[in-house]
């Protein structure tokens, strides 16, 4: 069945295999994107020995104080940050220090001793840089792209979804059209025994080699289908990619139940009111302005000068232990602090206004093109509608062709039923209804699958694939390994 063929090609199909990577892909971004705002945590420890010489002060010629110094210094230090929406960077860091120092001649208190110091260091744009618009333009954009994957994903779903059930339909037709030619060159064939008997009496030689020719044309058109059969159903299987059907495999595919042509109400309008709902391509292209949106934003506050904010508070304490060290960085007796600003504007900010104009440029052919995407999907959904009505009426109308070529083919067969009927030129009369006969099953036949590929063709122009076809789209459907 049909739906079995499109169960296959979404499953296996290797073109959505590849296409369904890329929305995890994308997310992978997203998340790089976000982990920016992440806490980072740092930390070191080093350990330094230092015994140097000293110089030394004379007193009457005799050195007076110590010829060398040792020291041993074990400093640790740890810090915690994080970046923030508005543009900043919040730091909070502390550090311990060790000292034990050895001089001869000198005596020092505490010793070994323990500084330590605790630091908030907070630093901020105020001006370039500054703001959510700005800070998280990476993030949105990211997020953009991921779910641009998404509908290009969706695009890829209902092309193959559409190609296959085009596969699918034209094998059917391939099929009939051979059972059709088949049925001709049987019926060929009995002409051609008739007319071979009665040679002797009122067939000419002239008359009997036309009859074999066309039975003989009939035989090869019918082993020429026979490999449009095959190719058709390699093509379908290639699409369904079933490890059971493989494409290297000798197996033709054969098609089964009717093809059947339904009555359904189309609206013009509402048909393209729901293509620019729903086609992933128009859905990229407002994705596309929308990027384009943001970066003009980005672009805008790059030509702002550049104003940073930094301020910084650090506790000291110093003790004979690490413990009572910090002890006194909490009674914050010891405080430094710095507050401070920098400022910087390149001179004609040429740069930074050639970019913004860029990004406004962009932006407007960006709109440019999701226009020009809309126009393009209300031509496609103009031309599948007119050729879905077209298939409809040429469905009717061959019907009847159909109808009209049997019933001339019935009327020749009861006049058959008398001997004297089976003269040459009745006998070759009969091969060209044959023939009528069949060209007119094949045009019935070709009308109704022409009339479902255009209807799955409006489907694909409308953006409506899925939903006609009942398959949900969720997120399981993302490979993210």
């Amino acid at each position: 069945l049909i739906e079995d063929a499109i169960r296959s090609a979404i499953s296996n199909n290797l073109d959505l295999k590849i296409a369904r990577l890329e929305p995890a892909i994308s997310k992978q971004s997203y998340i790089q994107a976000e982990a920016v705002f992440d806490f980072v945590f740092s930390g070191s420890a080093t350990d330094r020995g230092i015994k140097k010489p000293q110089q030394q002060s004379l007193s009457g010629g005799v050195p007076i104080g110590a010829t060398e110094s040792i020291s041993d210094v074990q400093n640790y230090e740890a810090s915690l940050a994080k970046k923030l929406n508005s543009g900043g960077l919040l730091t909070i860091s502390t550090g311990s220090t060790r000292t034990h120092s050895e001089t001869p001649g000198f005596t020092f208190s505490p010793n070994p001793s323990w500084e330590s110091v605790g630091t908030i260091d907070f630093k901020q744009p105020l001006l370039r840089g500054f703001g959510e618009k700005v800070v998280l333009a990476d993030v949105k954009l990211a997020a953009n792209a991921t779910e641009k994957s998404k509908q290009e994903f969706r695009q890829s779903l209902h092309k193959i979804i559409t190609e296959t059930e085009t596969a699918y339909l034209q094998l059917a037709l391939q099929w009939r059209v051979l059972q059709v030619q088949e049925w001709l060159l049987g019926e060929g064939e009995s002409v051609v025994e008739i007319l071979e008997l009665r040679r002797a009496y009122d067939t000419s030689e002239a008359d009997y080699a036309q009859a074999v020719a066309t039975v003989k044309q009939r035989e090869a058109d019918v082993i020429s289908q026979q490999a449009v059969v095959q190719n058709a159903s390699d093509n379908l299987k290639m699409l369904m990619n079933n490890p059971l059907l493989p494409v290297e495999s000798t197996t033709v595919l054969c098609p089964i139940g009717e093809i059947e042509v339904e009555d359904i109400l189309l609206s013009l309008r509402d048909t393209i009111l729901t293509a620019a709902e729903n086609r992933p391509d128009l859905q990229g292209l407002k994705i596309a302005v929308e990027n384009q949106i943001i970066l003009v934003e980005v672009a805008k506050n790059a030509t702002l000068p550049q104003l940073d904010l930094q301020a910084q508070l650090s506790y000291y304490g110093l003790d004979s232990g690490a413990g009572d060290a910090y002890t006194e960085v909490f009674d914050r007796d010891y405080l430094n602090h710095l507050v401070g600003l920098s400022f910087e504007q390149p001179i004609g900010n040429r740069m930074a206004e050639a970019g913004y104009r860029s990004s406004r440029l962009q932006r407007i052919s960006a709109i440019a093109a999701y226009n020009k995407g809309l126009q393009r999907a209300i031509l496609e959904v103009k031309e599948s509608m007119r050729n879905v009505a077209t298939s409809a009426e040429l469905v009717s109308a061959n019907k009847s062709f159909r109808i009209a070529q049997a019933e001339n083919l019935r009327a020749l067969q009861v006049e058959e039923e008398t001997l004297s009927g089976l003269t040459p030129t009745f006998l070759n009369l009969k091969l060209q209804t044959q023939a009528g006969l069949a060209n007119a099953r094949i045009a019935e036949f070709t009308s109704a699958v022409n009339f479902n590929t255009s209807l799955a063709s409006l489907y694909l122009a409308a953006g409506t694939t899925l939903e006609m076809h009942q398959i949900s789209l969720g997120d399981d459907l993302f490979l993210e390994k």
